[in-house]
């Protein structure tokens, strides 16, 4: 039910109660001013203005309350004719209003029946006690109101803000993902791509012999197989199948430089034994095979040394340096496989440094051993 639909009901219930209870004072004094009815539309007419003005509801109640009285009209009772209202009040918060304005109808209403010579122990007795009851009571309904409506409301905040937070928990993973898919796809079928690109112009070439020729072309049907693995995985990886999953490590690299020095590279590598988690030992062997893979496409030297050691306990570092001396230094400029292997480096909390000085480019990455924490 909405609040303007709960408060026109609200109007014609209290505009009933109060025609009934003063209908039923009709007796030896004869019949009813049809003049007192209009309090009784008064006061309810009030309940259609308790959500905007409260205040102002609590001090007309009041008012209409004392002019009924004031007016002659029978006794219609303390707390009923005041109990929507004061409800009211306290359900919106103003508590503390409601109570100012109870006690004093309640005051005032004792005190007028005591000056109408009617019962003291009678009306300082039973009927104070109910009333004051029966006030009590609607406050504490009003203000219970009000509690449970602001808990449901916090919930439901808190309920949408976890929401949200799962939302964005959830992109932010989706994301991770699609930059770990882009990165192994650019490292692993890039660096396939460009030996098998390489070895194609060295099968062509018209002063390689015929043993060479076969070797690229051997060279060439297998970085195409490896690619094209590489890509049914990831294809199973997004279609959301299940597969099992292989990752290289550190004792890859000996293939890796196997298939650069077919393409006329000398290639060294150096590898200390260590103890490295699975994500740290990937991430190494995929800078090393981007480093391989930058100084095969833009790199003018012939010889590749490839380090990777622990110059401090828990630190791992990984460095690769190629001969492409150059007169001038040339200016970097990140691509995609820099800032991949920028990102997985940061990933799990190292660092990367890429140089360039008369002897050829050099790319250093100091990870945790154990990866990030």
């Amino acid at each position: 039910m909405s609040d303007r639909r709960a408060d026109q009901l609200l109007c014609v219930l209290v505009i009933v109660v109060l025609s009934v209870i003063i209908s039923s004072n009709q007796g030896e004094a004869g019949p009813v001013d049809p003049l007192a009815y209009l309090w009784a539309v008064a006061l309810g007419l009030l309940m259609l203005i308790r959500r905007s003005h409260p205040l102002l509801m609590l001090a007309l109640t009041t008012v209409a309350f004392f002019s009924y009285h004031a007016a002659g009209f029978p006794a219609m009772g303390v707390a009923v004719p005041v109990a929507a209202a004061l409800f009211s009040g306290a359900q919106t918060g103003h508590t503390r209003a409601a109570l100012v304005t109870g006690s004093v109808t309640l005051v005032g209403a004792t005190a007028y029946r005591l000056a109408d010579q009617q019962s003291a122990a009678y009306v300082l007795g039973w009927e104070l006690a109910t009333h004051v009851a029966l006030i009590a009571a609607v406050l504490a309904l009003g203000h219970s109101a009000r509690t449970t409506r602001e808990l449901r409301d916090r919930t439901e905040q808190v309920t949408r803000l976890l929401d949200r937070q799962r939302s964005m928990d959830a992109e932010a993973r989706m994301k991770d993902d699609r930059l770990s898919l882009a990165r192994d796809l650019h490292d692993s079928i890039g660096h396939s791509l460009t030996l098998a690109a390489m070895h194609a112009g060295l099968a062509q070439d018209p002063r390689a012999g015929t043993a060479q020729r076969e070797q690229s072309l051997g060279l060439v049907r297998t970085a195409v197989s490896d690619a094209l693995s590489h890509l049914r995985r990831t294809v199973r990886v997004l279609r959301g199948g299940a597969g099992p999953q292989t990752t290289p490590g550190l004792g890859d690299l000996d293939r890796l430089a196997l298939a650069a020095d077919s393409a006329g590279y000398d290639v060294r590598v150096a590898v200390d034994r260590l103890d490295l988690s699975p994500e740290v030992e990937t991430a190494a062997f995929r800078l090393v095979q981007e480093s391989v893979t930058n100084v095969l496409r833009h790199s003018s030297g012939r010889r590749i040394d490839v380090r990777v050691s622990e110059p401090t306990p828990g630190t791992l570092e990984v460095r690769v340096a190629d001969d492409g001396r150059n007169d001038e230094v040339p200016e970097l400029v990140p691509g995609h496989g820099l800032s991949g292997m920028r990102e997985r480096v940061a990933t799990l909390g190292g660092t990367m440094h890429v140089d360039a000085d008369a002897q050829g480019w050099v790319i250093r990455a100091l990870l945790p051993r154990e990866g990030s924490r």
